[in-house]
C-alpha cells in the first residue's frame, strides 16, 4: 500500500476559499510594506534629456538653395547615428565634457549615467542622463550638447550635428514607481500566501473523513464517531448528547448534564 495522499483541484480550491482572509491580509500587508520601503528607502532618480539631429553635409553643404534632401541622404544620416553614439561614449568626447563641468567628474562617471539611442530608426538620437540630483543631471546633459558636437565633427568628416532640444531640470523622479511597486507587493503577498495554503493542504496527511480513509485502506468503514464539539440541535452533537443523557434517567436535566 502506497502512503500517498491524492490532492484534487476541488480540495485545493476549497482550502483557498477557506483561507481567503489570510491571502487578502498577506496581500495588504505586503503592499503596505512595499510602499513604505519604496517611499522611504529607495533613492529617487531623475532624468534629463537632449536630442541631436545628425546631418549628412557631404552633399548638402553647398549653397544651392534648390538642393533637396534625398533618400540617400537620410539613409546615410541614419547609419551615422550609430557611429555618433559610439563616438559620444568615448573618452575623447566625454573627457572634454567632464572638464567643462569640473567638480571631480570623470568621463567614466558620465558614461555610467548616460544612455544614448536613436529615435524610431530616424536620423535623430537622444542622450539621457540619470542621476539622483536633477540639477546635476541637466547640467551634464547640456554640457554634452555644448561640447560633444564640435569634437564629434573633428572625428567624422563631412557630417555635422544640430541640437534639437536642450535638457531641462526634471521636476519629478522617474524612479521608483510607487504605484507599480505597491501592486507588485500586493500580488507577491497574495501569491506567497496562496502557495503556503496549497502546500499546507498537500502536506496535511490527517484522516478527516471517509474519503481520506478510502485512499489509504480498502477495509470497509463500520461506523463514524460523531463530533461531540458540535452544537447543532437534533444532531449527534453536544446538545443531542445532553438530551440523550436526560432521557436515559441520569437525574439531570438538559441544562445540568454538562458532560
Amino acid at each position: 500500500m502506497e502512503n500517498i495522499k491524492e490532492i484534487n483541484l476541488a480540495e485545493l480550491l476549497s482550502a483557498l476559499i477557506r483561507k481567503l482572509w489570510l491571502i487578502l491580509l498577506c496581500a495588504v500587508i505586503a503592499g503596505a510594506l512595499t510602499y513604505v520601503y519604496t517611499a522611504n528607502f529607495i533613492q529617487p532618480m531623475y532624468r534629463s534629456r537632449i536630442t541631436i539631429y545628425v546631418n549628412n553635409t557631404m552633399e548638402s553643404s553647398n549653397n544651392n538653395n534648390n538642393h533637396s534632401i534625398s533618400a540617400t541622404d537620410l539613409a546615410t544620416s541614419q547609419r551615422l547615428v550609430a557611429t555618433y553614439i559610439n563616438i559620444l561614449k568615448s573618452d575623447r568626447v566625454l573627457q572634454p565634457v567632464a572638464d567643462s563641468i569640473g567638480g571631480g567628474i570623470t568621463s567614466a562617471y558620465i558614461r555610467n549615467l548616460m544612455n544614448a539611442s536613436s529615435l524610431e530608426e530616424t536620423e535623430i538620437f537622444e542622450v539621457i542622463i540619470s542621476h539622483n540630483d536633477p540639477e546635476l543631471a541637466a547640467k551634464i546633459a547640456n554640457a554634452i550638447a555644448d561640447v560633444a558636437p564640435e569634437h564629434i565633427a573633428e572625428i567624422v568628416e563631412g557630417s555635422s550635428t544640430k541640437i534639437i532640444d536642450r535638457a531641462k531640470i526634471a521636476t519629478a523622479p522617474y524612479s521608483p514607481n510607487k504605484t507599480r511597486n505597491t501592486l507588485f507587493g500586493i500580488f507577491g503577498g497574495a501569491v506567497l500566501a496562496a502557495c503556503f495554503v496549497i502546500l499546507q493542504t498537500m502536506l496535511d496527511v490527517r484522516v478527516k473523513g471517509e474519503e481520506d480513509l478510502a485512499q489509504i485502506s480498502s477495509a470497509p468503514v463500520l461506523g463514524l464517531i460523531p463530533d461531540l464539539a458540535m452544537e447543532t440541535k437534533g444532531s449527534y452533537g453536544y446538545s443531542g448528547y445532553k438530551y440523550s443523557a436526560y432521557k436515559a434517567g441520569t437525574g439531570a436535566n438538559s441544562e445540568e448534564a454538562d458532560i
